[in-house]
């Protein structure tokens, strides 16, 4: 079977906050280790499934191999994986500690939660705005873009998926929400290289190609 991730709304590694505190290296760590335990927790790796090399999780997640080393560490001591010959392999929740599962279950949750919402606030005042105050040339881009999708090819829709949400937001004329939205991307959306290593289904997230046509078409009417 081959090595899968969840690749649904759930934040990037590298995530910030507007504090002015520099993210340090062991954060940077920290975020990926609850990233891989998640996915680990949601089923999406069996039980003696290796796991992908240091170079694709590295890439994948867009961090560096010590970010990885380190976070593969951290799976190694809490029990998620074990070392067989020169693979990590993943191991039955059921091995590993409570307290562990407990603790993993509920930072994988709150995180995936709190990016959804916070996109689904996002593109849903975006749709509202943009229907309103969207003109032909905005609606000329969109439909280019929408006309590039392909359901069939998950790296290229990955980024046309970006770029249709992106345009919409500008379509808003609210230079302030299109800023917020595309300063977030990186929290809303998976790196290529993360649907082309993990990409467990080869149906895209957000409705396909018919999902985003329902959007162009609300906000042309």
């Amino acid at each position: 079977m081959t090595a899968s991730f969840d690749v649904g709304p759930s934040p990037a590694v590298g995530e910030t906050s507007l504090a002015p505190k520099k993210l340090t290296r062991v954060r940077l760590a920290d975020t990926l280790l609850n990233q891989l335990r998640q996915q680990i927790l949601s089923g999406r790796l069996d039980p003696g499934t290796p796991l992908p090399s240091e170079r694709e999780i590295g890439d994948a997640f867009g961090v560096g191999r010590t970010t990885v080393r380190e976070a593969l560490q951290g799976l190694l001591a809490t029990g998620f994986v074990e070392r067989s010959g020169n693979q990590l392999v993943v191991r039955s929740a059921d091995l590993v500690g409570r307290d562990e599962v407990a603790f993993a279950a509920m930072s994988a949750r709150v995180s995936v939660q709190e990016v959804f919402s916070t996109r689904k606030l996002l593109e849903v005042e975006i749709a509202r705005v943009a229907a309103v105050h969207r003109t032909d040339e905005d609606l000329t881009d969109i439909w280019a873009i929408l006309e590039s999708m392909d359901d069939d090819q998950p790296t290229d829709y990955h980024a046309h998926d970006i770029e249709f949400h992106s345009r919409l937001a500008r379509a808003t004329g609210n230079r302030v929400l299109a800023g917020v939205y595309e300063s977030s991307t990186h929290l809303f959306f998976r790196l290529p290289a993360f649907w082309k290593v993990f990409g467990k289904s080869q149906t895209p997230i957000g409705g396909g190609r018919e999902g985003h046509e329902a959007i162009y078409k609300a906000t042309v009417a």
